[in-house]
């Protein structure tokens, strides 16, 4: 998104996943004849990319939330909203919800 690298979304401390407002998830990109991978990104309040992950599922419909969640999962996150369409460069569709904390984040020493 940036053109930066991003840090994984697990390698976040507990104050940097508390300023998270949005999980975006990234149109699906074939990666075999049975699988695709996913990109999450977790923005900020004012959208600036927080950190990014990526993770590979069977090619058919899958909820976005359980994309979603075993990432979030792991810095204390969760979805408090539904998710959007929303429009992106390239044509291809992506999506956005919020998210809220689940629990205190642990702090990475």
């Amino acid at each position: 998104m940036t053109g930066r690298r991003l840090p994984r979304i697990a390698a976040l401390s507990g104050p940097e996943a508390g300023r998270a407002r949005h999980v975006l998830v990234h149109s699906p990109v074939h990666t075999g004849a049975d699988a695709v991978t996913w990109t999450l990104t977790l923005l900020a309040e004012d959208d600036v990319p927080l950190a990014e992950s990526r993770t590979s599922a069977p090619d058919y419909p899958l909820p976005l939330a359980d994309i979603a969640q075993v990432h979030l999962d792991v810095v204390g996150l969760s979805t408090t909203g539904p998710w959007v369409p929303q429009p992106s460069e390239d044509g291809a569709p992506r999506f956005r919800a919020p998210v809220g904390a689940t629990r205190a984040p642990r702090d990475v020493a």
